[in-house]
């Protein structure tokens, strides 16, 4: 970038960089970009760079929006991936049809993620981060809501038991244990696929 712009006799005023930051979320929703988007409508600086088009925005509107801003506020929106032709319109079409591109690839791997799931789901692998409830506490839970327990009496009973958190705390949130029986859930759900995986392969 720094050679990008002493090749171009920018002077730079500073750099953002939203490390951790999809850059899906709407442009003024990430906040490093955000403050330079502030900095540019307060007239401290006439260019906004990026070393690739994705970096602005993945998905078109957003994209769309970002050119409106400058359009209004009089300054520059460059992709150093994209040739500039000089041409405002052709340069404003290239931008749309890559960010277009982009957007295109990002549900393609949305959906291919998705699909994998599924079939990880169907062939009974638990889904998620492992768990690292204690088999004891999962017990009593499901046992005392099966008894009609609410989440508050449910944590005061694992409180008194002595059992701890995943985290090894001594306090049960309501909020956690609604994750534990959540766990459970996810638990019981595996093992039933992996069954019905088990007897569908047996059948062919």
């Amino acid at each position: 970038m720094q050679a990008a712009a002493t090749e171009r006799g920018w002077q730079v005023v500073g750099y953002c960089t939203d490390d951790a930051v999809s850059a899906g979320i709407e442009p003024r929703h990430r906040p490093q970009l955000a403050m330079a988007l502030a900095q540019l409508e307060a007239g401290e600086a006439d260019v906004l760079a990026a070393v690739r088009l994705d970096r602005f925005a993945r998905r078109t509107r957003d994209l769309q929006d970002l050119l409106d801003l400058a359009a209004e506020g009089r300054w520059e929106l460059i992709a150093l991936d994209v040739r500039d032709s000089g041409d405002l319109p052709v340069s404003t079409f290239l931008r749309n049809i890559l960010s277009a591109a982009n957007e295109f690839d990002r549900a393609l791997i949305s959906d291919r993620t998705k699909a994998a799931l599924a079939v990880a789901s169907w062939q009974g692998r638990r889904l998620g981060r492992p768990s690292r409830q204690p088999q004891a506490a999962k017990d009593l839970a499901v046992a005392l809501r099966a008894d009609g327990y609410s989440l508050r009496n449910v944590a005061a009973a694992l409180e008194e038991a002595g059992l701890q958190t995943a985290t090894g705390k001594a306090t049960w949130p309501v909020s956690s244990v609604r994750s534990l029986l959540r766990t459970v859930e996810l638990d019981q759900e595996a093992e039933s696929n992996a069954a019905r995986h088990a007897a569908e392969q047996c059948d062919l």
